[in-house]
């Protein structure tokens, strides 16, 4: 035997015995997971990229990681031997997806890796190719069917069922109710499939695409193939954790005749009771008194609650964006002018947070405070991290109740994502440096800038953007003149991109540049 041969065999008998292994591993047929115990390690065994998810504390599983990137799950099953197979599961997202955010489920795959796949089932939230946003099922890489994107996907759960029958038509339902796996299903529609070739060994994938700021935004629960009621009834009212709410923005001194106000944060991606939820005073480490929030409401996932002891107040004195989100109380602790402490908790007294203010915390800019609240700028930073907090922008009323923080910093791009063609240009019309090109490339393509180029004074020349949409890369230009089309005299020049998506959050960046004459 040559040595050639030799590794051959060796070869197949490795591949025979894991072939017998196989079986029972790919044996389940049926599928419940609700993730109730806790984990995703067993019962049934997902893989992948284990290290990026994690159960939180209402038993959903969530993606949880640092940094942009792309995360899968994969659980191996056989595929039911009969006329009808059914899959039904949830996804939830705390944001509005885009072509740099979005869940792909692939209900089979040949493949445990969605991208190499040559048989699969998939659903995309949202199409990873458009700007449109929607809900795709493809087979094979042929595209079967759209859902028009339902806004439950957002901050809420939105649940689907889909049959395949005789593996030849496709039938597609969703739950706008999404509380409970019953009969609140909508009929979507039904498709013919582009293909009978159905692997018999496959499995269910789930891949999470996202940037940075969405990369713990991500929730998936109760997924059942061919298992009825695969349920967690307890999902919605789980016990809160540390983290799970997050102080978000405080007014400890207000003006005269004024009143404090608590901005709260739902960080736990689950719709939360408000009867759940306690400010408190502490003792040392201990929860002294506990302060409930009154109301039979309850605070969406990623959204806000503020709370406070003079609602008309609060009203007059700032923007209150979502009245429904204020909430008077007649008791809450009393927070020191110059310095205290903010607790939130539960009613067993877990606390969820708590922030150690200090009126130094303050822009040293200020010359008064009073009547400026501090906001937080991450919910990513420690909520005790002293330069996580500042003063309420001037231009937001010194406070913004019930709306995202005026200093809130999320990081839509980084400082090279923009980039100038020179730093000293020539508008002359000799054919070199005549144009400044403001070029970029951008990993989310959902962004909107206004670009203003100022003179050294401070003054407005030249609005080059206002709204525009910029997609993944492109460029802009400027000639050298100003808004009235007039030739711009040399000197140096500021130019200001401020960029933004669709749920408010902002990012400016700025450079100098010099345009010079002959």
């Amino acid at each position: 035997m040559t040595a050639k041969s030799a590794i051959s065999s060796k070869g197949f008998s490795c591949l025979f015995l894991i072939f017998l292994l196989l079986p029972p591993l790919m044996s389940q047929s049926q599928i419940c997971d609700d993730f109730s115990d806790g984990n995703f390690n067993s019962s049934p065994a997902w893989s992948g990229d284990t290290a990026d998810f994690r159960i939180n504390s209402n038993m959903q599983l969530r993606l949880y990681t640092d940094s942009a990137g792309s995360s899968q799950l994969f659980l191996p099953y056989s595929m039911p031997d009969s006329d009808t197979i059914e899959w039904r599961f949830w996804i939830r997202l705390g944001f509005t997806p885009t072509t740099n955010n979005y869940a792909i489920v692939a209900l089979y795959s040949d493949s445990s890796d969605i991208n190499n796949a040559t048989h699969s089932l998939t659903l995309a939230v949202t199409n990873p190719i458009s700007s449109e946003k929607n809900i795709t099922i493809t087979q094979d890489g042929v595209h079967l069917y759209t859902f028009p994107y339902h806004p439950r996907l957002s901050n809420n759960k939105l649940r689907f069922l889909i049959r395949m029958i005789d593996r030849q038509q496709l039938t597609m339902s969703i739950d706008t109710i999404g509380d409970t796996d019953s009969a609140y299903y909508t009929d979507c529609g039904t498709v013919a499939l582009s293909t009978d070739a159905v692997p018999e060994q496959a499995f269910f994938s789930i891949l999470c695409r996202y940037t940075s700021s969405r990369s713990k935004l991500f929730y998936f629960d109760d997924i059942g193939i061919n298992a009825d009621n695969c349920t967690n009834s307890g999902s919605e009212g789980g016990k809160l954790q540390m983290g799970d709410i997050l102080i978000n923005e405080i007014l400890f001194n207000p003006v005269t005749e004024g009143a404090d106000y608590v901005e709260l944060y739902n960080n736990s991606g689950n719709t939360l009771s408000l009867e759940q939820i306690y400010l408190a005073t502490v003792n040392d480490s201990s929860v002294k008194r506990l302060y409930p929030i009154p109301g039979e409401g309850a605070i969406e996932p990623h959204t806000l609650v503020v709370v406070t002891t003079d609602a008309s107040f609060v009203s007059t004195h700032y923007t209150v964006s979502r009245p429904d989100w204020l909430i008077q109380t007649t008791n809450m602790p009393a927070y020191g002018d110059k310095s205290g402490t903010v607790v939130v908790a539960t009613a067993d007294s877990v606390v969820l947070d708590q922030f150690d203010y200090d009126v130094s915390m303050h822009s040293r800019l200020l010359r008064d405070v009073e009547g400026v609240a501090l906001e937080r700028r991450s919910f990513e930073r420690p909520t005790q991290e002293a330069s996580n907090w500042y003063s309420a922008a001037s231009t937001a009323g010194y406070g913004t109740p019930t709306a995202r923080n005026s200093q809130s910093r999320e990081t839509l791009f980084l400082d090279n994502d923009f980039a100038f063609s020179t730093t000293l240009f020539s508008p002359d019309g000799d054919g070199y440096n005549d144009l400044l090109d403001i070029t970029y490339n951008l990993q989310q393509c959902d962004l909107a800038a206004n670009i203003i180029v100022f003179d050294r004074h401070g003054r407005q020349v030249r609005q080059i953007a206002r709204g525009h949409l910029l997609g993944c890369q492109g460029a802009l230009i400027w000639d050298g003149t100003n808004d009235n089309g007039t030739v711009c005299p040399r000197g140096n020049y500021l130019v200001v991109v401020e960029a933004y998506n669709e749920s408010g959050a902002r990012q400016s960046w700025r450079r100098t540049v010099a345009l010079v004459r002959k």
